[in-house]
């Protein structure tokens, strides 16, 4: 894939962010040319998520703009599903430079605190991706 524009970043993120949980069981489908409020919808039997999809150089920062954020969760009410952000970000070292990260032993591509909580996947070596609910702020495991 051609990555010259913001667009094709972006779409390229979506499009990790489904193979991701492809992988974990969910079906996922992606908004046409990434318009409306959710860029992916995911569900699977026991969850349905709105997801809107940020690529970012850096793994720091606000996780979507307010505005984003506002109009994701009003169109979750209206859809009964759970808003969701994915950050797709560079994560130079790689997940497991923090020794207290390790492998899930049945997806190796997640990686878990050393309590065995949810941390990230793995997209490649050096590219994390990360959920976020947006209605309690907390990082959540797919």
């Amino acid at each position: 894939m051609n990555l010259d524009s913001s667009y094709d970043i972006g779409r390229n993120a979506e499009i990790q962010v489904c193979d991701a949980l492809l992988k974990l069981g969910w079906k996922t489908s992606l908004s046409p040319g990434s318009k409306g409020a959710a860029d992916v919808q995911a569900e699977k039997p026991e969850a349905r998520w709105c997801i809107q999809v940020k690529y970012r150089q850096e793994s720091s920062g606000s996780i979507i703009p307010l505005s984003e954020e506002m109009r994701l969760i009003s169109h979750s009410k209206q859809c009964g599903c759970t808003p969701i952000a994915a950050i797709v970000t560079a994560f130079p070292g790689g997940l497991l430079l923090n020794a207290s990260n390790i492998r899930d032993k049945r997806n190796p591509f997640v990686i878990r605190n050393n309590c065995g909580e949810f941390y990230a996947i793995e997209v490649d070596e050096g590219t994390a991706l990360f959920f976020y609910d947006l209605l309690n702020g907390r990082k959540i495991e797919p």
